[in-house]
């Protein structure tokens, strides 16, 4: 019977610290995942999983069927991303920092 008492009581020890730990894990994970952490965009990206796969697949689509468009759209983007990079200082404002 001793025995059996102790085993209950590390059982119960064991869920608890198991418990304890899924709650630190989730707040981890919430506070990794936050706009604050990731940015504006990846977070949103992270919580709409699913449009940002769709996204992705057309986007993937048009490169493999029309290359030399998909070149022109690139240069096009990375020219525009490096002007915004270039402007949020100035404007003061940082929600589409990319880490």
């Amino acid at each position: 019977m001793a025995s059996e008492s102790t085993l209950a009581a590390r059982r119960e020890a064991l869920v608890a610290r198991c418990a304890d730990q899924r709650a630190l894990l989730a707040y981890d994970v919430a506070t990794l995942s936050s706009p604050d952490t990731l940015g504006l965009i990846p977070a949103y990206a992270l919580r709409h999983r699913k449009t940002a796969l769709i996204v992705g697949g057309v986007a993937a689509g048009l490169f493999l069927t029309k290359p030399k468009w998909a070149v022109g759209s690139v240069t096009a983007v990375v020219s525009a991303y490096k002007l915004v990079q270039r402007l949020l200082p100035v404007l003061r404002w940082r929600g589409f920092e990319v880490h």
